[in-house]
């Protein structure tokens, strides 16, 4: 995570914004409330930033999370607030601004049972046993690498400027 971070102050703060670290026992609290296991790469991530935004793509932090949004609000939403509900075991800790997220997998371990797969779920859709959501990275770290950092690199520099 460390080599992710440096990457990620390359920004200038006009375009990234970090939040303070997060107080452990936040992110105890929440597994234990859902009786889940956050990927560590993710527990790893909250110790440099308790959740970060990047030109408007985030990813929420635990309690009280700035102007990034909150893992624990967004998880209460999209299990008990919406017409279909994302199964118990995915945790959404990002959108893409149109109603789908990126969530953490719980039910599966991956990189050396550091992390987890991640899918992406679309919001209104229902899923069946046979058509379930697309895996996008095999971890926490490769998805802030691809998405956060390599898909704004593709458009913009450093500063944020259009390139």
């Amino acid at each position: 995570m460390e080599k992710i971070f440096l990457e990620l102050k390359k920004f200038t703060e006009d375009v990234v914004e970090f939040n303070p670290t997060v107080d452990e026992r936040l992110v105890a609290e929440f597994e234990e409330k859902y009786n889940l296991h956050l990927p560590a790469d993710y527990k790893e991530f909250l110790k440099y930033s308790n959740g970060v935004s990047l030109m408007g793509s985030e990813v929420y932090g635990i309690g009280n999370t700035g102007n990034v949004q909150n893992l624990e609000k967004v998880y209460q939403f999209e299990h008990f607030e919406v017409q279909v509900p994302q199964y118990s075991y995915l945790v959404p800790f990002s959108d893409d601004g149109r109603g789908g997220f990126y969530c953490f997998d719980c039910n599966k371990k991956s990189d050396n049972e550091n992390s987890c797969p991640i899918i992406f779920w679309i919001s209104n859709y229902v899923y069946t046993e046979n058509d379930t959501p697309a895996v996008t990275n095999s971890s926490f770290q490769d998805f802030v690498k691809e998405v956060l950092i390599e898909w704004t690199l593709e458009d913009y520099d450093y500063d944020g400027n259009e390139i």
